[in-house]
């Protein structure tokens, strides 16, 4: 049995949608809600959509606050563990899966037990033919992803792709992978990151990891974020990256890639707030933060990406 977990936060519409796509699914799986704190009715209202289907089998955990993406995936892993999977899936709630997506991953894990973790072929959810990603290399901190926004007929290889990169938004897997909590993820980083950790880690590790070409899902990609304040979210993106950096790479390792950066966080900061001067301070301050900083908090994220009260000179 394949224990699927998906991170519900004031998404009811996306998770209800997603769990109807999952009703029609084939294979041995069961479903594991995790309602993240939410703040609206998405928790009734998934309970009463799960009372009234019962072609698949649904468990709901509902945790008392927002405990961010990958604390929140890990709850539902440690929960779902008491089942005895053979296997896992983390499931994005704003996806929406083909019938046989999940025997096909299972097929081919079957044919090729050396891949501990797969992902199938994410396509756009409102541009179908088009593709989001399928998994990606690590190189040194930089990531590519393969064939993104390609359409289907670009692609060249058959049945898969070796990656060293997957994303959280499908990422199925095996019980040796957790740790003696049952976690997949760090919970170093309240928002972003984890999958980007998970990947050096399993290539530190010679995990092996796939794209199976013929799973395909479709991701409504960008819904929960959207509304962010760009400046913010491009400052925790990288503070995000600059701590996994320095935690794996070794300070000389780091150094030379913060240098590598700089131009690159001196071009999207000035693209965001038009001002040399807020752009040299915003990369200062991730560097001193970086250096300084072995997370990223909730707080953290409350006062960068909502309160605004984060920095101490005005953005």
């Amino acid at each position: 049995m394949t224990a699927i977990i998906i991170l519900n936060w004031n998404g009811a519409d996306d998770t209800i949608a997603c769990l109807q796509s999952l009703a029609d699914a084939k294979g041995d799986f069961r479903v594991f809600v995790v309602d993240n704190g939410s703040a609206d009715d998405s928790l009734s209202r998934i309970s009463l959509w799960v009372e009234q289907n019962d072609k698949i089998s649904v468990n709901i955990l509902p945790l008392d606050k927002n405990y961010g993406f990958a604390k929140g995936n890990n709850k539902g892993i440690e929960f779902a563990a008491t089942y005895n999977p053979s296997s896992y899936l983390l499931l994005n709630n704003d996806t929406e899966v083909l019938p046989d997506f999940l025997v096909r991953l299972q097929e081919f894990s079957d044919s090729h037990p050396k891949y501990r973790v797969l992902t199938p072929k994410i396509n756009y959810f409102y541009d179908k033919n088009r593709i989001w990603n399928c998994g990606g290399k690590l190189t040194f901190g930089f990531r590519k992803y393969f064939y993104v926004d390609s359409v289907d007929s670009d692609v060249k290889e058959k049945g898969h792709i070796d990656i060293s990169f997957v994303t959280g938004c499908a990422l199925f897997f095996y019980p040796e992978l957790l740790d003696e909590q049952s976690h997949l993820f760090t919970e170093r980083f309240f928002f972003g990151e984890e999958d980007f950790e998970f990947s050096i880690r399993m290539k530190k590790a010679n995990i092996s990891m796939a794209c199976v070409l013929d799973s395909l899902i479709y991701h409504k990609v960008g819904a929960s974020t959207g509304r962010l304040l760009s400046t913010s979210k491009i400052y925790l993106h990288y503070l995000n990256r600059f701590i996994n950096i320095r935690l794996n790479f070794g300070i000389l390792k780091y150094y030379f890639w913060v240098f590598l950066n700089i131009p690159l966080l001196l071009r999207h900061f000035y693209k965001s707030t038009q001002n040399i001067l807020r752009t040299v301070k915003l990369v200062k301050c991730i560097i001193v933060d970086a250096q300084k900083k072995d997370s990223v908090t909730q707080d953290d994220f409350r006062r960068l990406m909502l309160e605004r009260s984060y920095f101490k000179f005005k953005l």
